[in-house]
């Protein structure tokens, strides 16, 4: 009887023209449909061995679909390798799709139909260097998590002894010092002994932070194209190396819009039949990107002179008059994606005209930086 159960599955399997794998450590869950769109095998794979031995079997040319997440990449170019055609699905994209509660078995049925949703961006197979510099942002934005965390903490158990620290890393770096050294001061000494560790540890995070941001400026110079993506206003080394880790492949979205729109910097609709209703940002896609893109737009419009009659520097200031910082600023780094779009697809730098009109300059005739 199971050897006839075995027979069928891979008689099904064979009649297979997408496989679906929900993704786990130990555990993987394989859902199959035929050219009809119906399911017509499912298997469970309880060990990482037995998945790379089912996936060696698979017949040649299958589409395989899996969800974004820890182990998709590997596997990913593991049966790239193999002469798959693989498509890593965002994983938003395929909550969406799910019906029932969410369980391995619905997952696997829910990849298959977000598959089958032409309008869903795959995220592309990365190279190995690629996924190295993505570690680097990484562990860089826990760093950064971790010490932003830190330092309000210490802010919140100063002020239970009305205490109060002024904003930034410079009120923190000036006063607690002062704090735990002064042993007649208000606060108590266990507190102070307290301070003292979290303090040392935040610096020392601190440090870890710019060794991450000397590691990714290194980076940022060898690398032709981010040199490139530097001459933009706003982009520097740090933005320039997270857009190279993402490996867009711009050339998969027909203008620059769409490919801003990949990243959630423009409105989010709530149109109906004739009116069309933009609301706020609509945050899609890679939070991380847009969070810096953002970070960028505001340093630009911190440095921005009011008195200067660049047409560029005018529209900015129009925008900060008209829709607030934060709105020019969300503005601005739409504009920078789209320039991006056409940078990343050729071999020019980006300049600005005197006339507001922008032009491509070859890159070793163009300045590096704007």
């Amino acid at each position: 009887m199971k050897e006839h159960t075995t027979v069928e599955s891979a008689t099904a399997l064979r009649a297979c023209t997408a496989i679906a794998v929900d993704l786990a450590k130990r555990v993987f869950q394989v859902a199959g449909q035929d050219a009809l769109g119906q399911v017509i095998y499912q298997e469970r794979s309880k060990s990482r061995e037995a998945f790379a031995a089912f996936l060696r079997s698979l017949p040649v040319r299958l589409t395989v679909l899996m969800e974004a997440g820890p182990g998709a990449q590997a596997w990913a170019r593991q049966l790239s390798g193999q002469g798959h055609a693989v498509r890593i699905l965002p994983a938003q994209r395929v909550a969406e799709h799910r019906s029932g509660a969410k369980n391995d078995r619905n997952d696997a049925h829910a990849i298959l139909r977000a598959g089958r949703d032409t309008n869903i961006k795959s995220v592309p197979l990365k190279s190995v260097q690629a996924l190295a510099m993505q570690a680097l942002h990484r562990v860089r934005q826990g760093y950064v998590r971790r010490r932003t965390a830190l330092g309000n903490q210490m802010r919140g158990l100063l002020l239970e002894h009305d205490i109060a620290l002024a904003k930034g890393d410079a009120a923190i770096m000036r006063s607690v010092p002062l704090i735990v050294e002064e042993a007649s001061h208000r606060a108590p000494e266990l507190l102070r002994e307290l301070l003292a560790d979290m303090l040392a540890e935040w610096e020392h995070m601190g440090a870890r932070i710019q060794a991450l941001n000397a590691k990714l400026q290194e980076q940022a110079r060898q690398d032709a194209k981010a040199r490139q993506l530097m001459s933009v206003r706003g982009i520097g080394p740090i933005i320039s190396t997270a857009l190279l880790a993402k490996q867009t492949q711009p050339e998969r979205f027909p203008n620059s819009r769409q490919f801003a729109a990949y990243f959630g910097a423009v409105p989010d609709q709530h149109s109906s039949g004739p009116k069309v209703r933009l609301g706020k940002m609509s945050k899609r896609g890679d939070g991380y990107v847009r969070s810096l893109m953002i970070e960028g737009a505001h340093a630009v419009l911190r440095r921005l002179d009011p008195a200067s009659q660049h047409s560029d520097d005018r529209r900015l200031l129009r925008w900060v008059q008209r829709h607030g910082r934060k709105g020019a600023a969300i503005r601005l780094a739409n504009r920078n994606l789209r320039i991006v779009w056409v940078l990343l697809q050729n071999d020019h730098n980006y300049c600005r005209q005197p006339q507001g009109q922008t032009q491509a300059a070859p890159m070793q005739e163009a300045d590096m930086h704007d």
